[in-house]
């Protein structure tokens, strides 16, 4: 009497699955189409959303389960991927080209390595900084308001 009860229940959860898949339901869908995440992506994800709800985030709670959701989605479609130093350097280089002249000089010189950084991403940024020393031309001098400086003392008259 009560296999009966069981299979009917199985029977109705196949029914709605089927049911689901069939109209487009896209929770069914994209679980039925989701790849097996990679060894250590849930593990990470459940980590990254234990720290999310207990607040232990820089991110609000709605963007933090956002995030790691976003990033447990990519370990299954093999999408995280670092880059190459070469191609950090290269990027960097590449936010230079919009600029000219000495901006760009000193963008190229920033992207290179040169200067200083200060501040952290955690902090709110990172400030790089490049200080150029560049010689300037001397100005004239402006005449004084009695004129021109005499070049030698005058002469007293009459002695």
């Amino acid at each position: 009497m009560n296999t009966n009860k069981i299979v009917s229940a199985g029977f109705v959860c196949a029914t709605i699955a089927v049911i689901g898949v069939t109209f487009g339901e896209p929770s069914f869908a994209a679980a039925a189409a989701a790849p097996p995440a990679p060894a250590g992506a849930e593990s990470r994800y459940q980590q990254d959303r234990a720290n999310c709800l207990a607040g232990n985030s820089i991110e609000d709670q709605k963007t933090c389960l956002k995030e790691a959701g976003a990033r447990l989605q990519a370990a299954r479609q093999h999408d995280l991927t670092s880059p190459s130093s070469a191609q950090l350097v290269a990027n960097a280089r590449k936010r230079c080209e919009p600029l000219s002249g000495d901006d760009r000089k000193a963008c190229l010189a920033r992207a290179d390595g040169l200067g200083s950084t200060t501040g952290s991403v955690a902090g709110g940024g990172e400030l790089h900084e490049y200080h150029e020393i560049v010689p300037g031309t001397p100005a004239e001098l402006p005449p004084t308001a009695a004129g021109p400086a005499p070049t030698k003392p005058p002469v007293p008259q009459g002695q």
